[in-house]
C-alpha cells in the first residue's frame, strides 16, 4: 500500500466544544508546576457552550501557531470494535445489598452512551447469586457430583455464593432477566459467562438463545486457587472434559458462537498452574483463551502516590509489561484466539495511597488502554480478539452519579461508536492521538497526559484531502489530585491532561 505522507497546516483558528453538554466552566490558566497545590475551582465565565461551528468561519479570532507537524493515512484495517465491551459486574445491587434497577431509562442510556460493542453478563457475587433460578428450575449452588462445586464449599471460595435474595418493587428481582432487558434497549449484543462450577450447560443455551451473544466464556475466575487444587481434585484433566463437553452441546445449537476458556492468566507464575496450562493446551475445545489483566497486575503492584514514579511506571505497562503479557498466552496458545478481560483503573495495588488516580489513570491509563489495543490490533492481525472493560459499577457509581472514569470513558467511546477502519497517526511528543475513518469522516481521540500543553493546526490533509478539524467536545481536569471533569472552549490548546474528541470532515 502506498503510504501518502500528510502535513497538517500550521494555522490554527479559534474552536469551541460541545456535545449537548453545559460547560461548567472555564479553568484558569496555571503554572504547571503548581498545578498540584491549587484549589479544585474554576471560574465560570458562560453558562452554556455555544454551538459547534467549523474553525474557519468563526470571526475576530488570532490565529496561533501548532506545535508540530502531524501526519494521518488511512491503514485499510477494519477497527476490531470487540475490544470495546463492558461487564455488568455486581451492577444489580448498590451498597447493603439494596437492588437496583438496570433497566430504568436513565441508566440505560447512560450505557447506551458507551457505545458498548456488546455487554457481558457476569462476573463477582452476582456471577453465581443470578443463578438462583432459570425459568422455574432452582440451579443454585452446583449439585456436589464431583465435577460441580459441592454445596458444603465454603461461599468465600466461591465470591458470593450464598442464599441472599433479591427483590424489587415487592416481587423477586431476577438479575439476568434484567440484563437481558437492559443490553436490548440499549441495544447491544450479549456476551455469557457461564460458571461451569455452580451452574448447568443447559442454563447456559438458553442464556445464549435470550442474549446474541458472539462469544461464550466458560469456567470464570472462580476456578482460580483454592477451586483449582481443592475442589477439582487437583485434576486440570476433569476440568477439560467437562469443559469439552459443554463445548460440544453448544456447539451443537449454536455452531457459530466463539467459546471462550478461562486459563491460567499469563501473569502468574504458579507452579501448579504449569500443570493445568500442560493439560489445557491439547484438545481442549475452544475457540478463545482468556486472559485477564487488573491494573495492579500490568503494574506490578509499583504505584506509589510520587507522580514521576508512577508516570514511568504508566510508560512500563505499555511499552514492555502488556507486551510481554501478550506474548507469553499467544505462545502458549497459539492455535487461539486471544481475549483480554478486566482492564480497568480498579485495584491499582496502591494501598488507596495514590493522590493521583481519578486524573492521572483517567487521561493516563483508560484512552492510552483503547489506543493501544486499536493500534496493536491494526499492526497484529488483531491479535486481541475481543476486550472487556470491568466494569460498568467502577463507572457509575452507587448513586447513579457517573465518576470521572466514565467521563473519559464516554468521550473515549466515540471512536467505537460505528465500523470504520484505523488511521495511522504521527503526532508529536506529549500528546496521543488515534482514531478510525468511517463513510463520512475520520474521528479522532486527542489526549494529553503530560503536563505541557499542545496546539493543534487548523487544517489536516488526510490521504490528500484538506479537511476541516471540529472539535465536538473537550474535557479537562484543573490540575493532579482533582476529583471532577469539566467541559472547557479550546482555541486548538490541548490542556494538561484533558481529552478532547476530533471530527475531520
Amino acid at each position: 500500500m502506498k503510504k501518502i505522507s500528510v502535513i497538517l497546516s500550521l494555522l490554527f483558528i479559534v474552536n469551541v466544544s460541545t456535545n449537548n453538554v453545559a460547560a461548567s466552566g472555564i479553568y484558569p490558566k496555571v503554572n504547571f508546576a503548581d498545578a498540584m497545590f491549587l484549589p479544585h475551582t474554576y471560574t465560570s465565565d458562560d453558562d452554556k457552550l455555544p454551538n459547534l461551528l467549523e474553525w474557519n468561519l468563526l470571526k475576530n479570532v488570532q490565529t496561533k501557531k501548532a506545535d508540530a507537524e502531524i501526519t494521518i493515512t488511512d491503514s485499510r484495517i477494519e477497527l476490531n470494535r470487540r475490544v470495546w465491551t463492558f461487564s455488568t459486574s455486581d451492577i444489580f445491587y448498590r451498597k447493603g445489598f439494596t437492588p437496583y434497577d438496570v433497566t430504568q431509562e436513565e441508566y440505560v442510556t447512560l450505557v447506551r452512551n458507551l457505545h458498548p460493542y456488546a455487554v457481558a453478563y457476569s462476573e463477582g457475587k452476582t456471577s453465581d447469586w443470578a443463578r438462583q433460578k432459570i425459568g422455574d428450575t432452582a440451579v443454585f449452588g452446583g449439585t456436589g457430583n464431583g465435577y460441580n462445586i459441592p454445596s458444603w464449599v465454603p461461599s468465600e471460595v466461591l465470591q458470593g455464593v450464598g442464599n441472599q435474595k433479591f427483590f424489587l418493587n415487592g416481587k423477586p428481582y431476577d438479575f439476568f432477566n434484567a440484563y437481558v432487558r437492559m443490553i436490548h434497549k440499549i441495544p447491544a449484543r450479549g456476551y455469557v459467562l457461564g460458571n461451569i462450577m455452580t451452574g448447568t450447560c443447559a442454563e447456559v443455551i438458553w442464556m445464549i438463545s435470550l442474549t446474541n451473544p458472539e462469544y461464550v466464556q466458560l469456567g470464570l475466575e472462580q476456578m482460580r486457587a483454592a477451586a483449582y487444587s481443592e475442589y477439582w481434585r487437583k485434576s486440570p484433566g476433569s476440568y477439560k472434559a467437562k469443559f469439552n463437553r459443554w463445548a460440544d452441546s453448544i456447539k451443537a445449537v449454536y455452531p457459530k458462537v466463539k467459546i471462550i476458556a478461562d486459563v491460567p492468566p499469563s501473569r502468574s507464575n504458579v507452579e501448579s498452574d504449569r500443570g493445568w496450562i500442560k493439560e489445557l493446551q491439547r484438545d481442549l475445545k475452544a475457540d478463545a483463551v482468556r486472559d485477564y489483566w487488573h491494573l495492579h497486575h500490568t503494574s506490578q503492584s509499583e504505584f506509589s502516590g510520587d507522580i514521576r514514579k508512577d508516570a514511568m511506571v504508566m510508560n512500563e505497562i505499555f511499552q514492555t509489561n502488556i507486551l510481554r503479557l501478550l506474548e507469553k498466552q499467544k505462545n502458549l496458545f497459539p492455535d487461539k484466539e486471544l481475549v483480554i478481560d478486566q482492564w480497568s483503573v480498579s485495584l491499582t495495588g496502591d494501598g488507596g495511597r495514590n493522590p493521583y488516580k481519578r486524573t492521572f489513570f483517567a487521561t493516563g491509563y483508560i484512552p492510552r488502554m483503547a489506543e493501544f489495543m486499536v493500534n496493536y490490533n491494526r499492526d497484529h492481525d488483531n491479535a486481541i480478539a475481543s476486550a472487556k472493560y470491568e466494569n460498568l459499577k467502577q463507572l457509575i457509581g452507587s448513586k447513579g452519579i457517573m465518576s470521572m472514569e466514565y467521563e473519559v470513558t464516554r468521550i473515549t467511546a466515540n471512536i467505537f461508536s460505528e465500523s470504520g477502519t484505523v488511521l495511522n497517526v504521527q503526532h508529536p511528543a506529549g500528546v496521543h492521538i488515534f482514531g478510525a475513518k468511517t463513510a463520512q469522516k475520520y474521528k479522532l481521540l486527542v489526549f494529553n497526559d503530560s503536563g505541557k500543553s499542545i496546539q493543534l493546526p487548523q487544517q489536516i490533509n488526510c490521504d490528500g484531502k484538506m479537511l476541516n478539524v471540529y472539535v465536538n467536545e473537550a474535557l479537562s481536569s484543573p490540575d493532579l489530585t482533582a476529583t471532577t471533569w469539566s467541559n472547557y472552549k479550546t482555541e486548538g490548546e490541548v490542556k494538561p491532561y484533558s481529552i478532547l474528541y476530533v471530527e475531520l470532515r
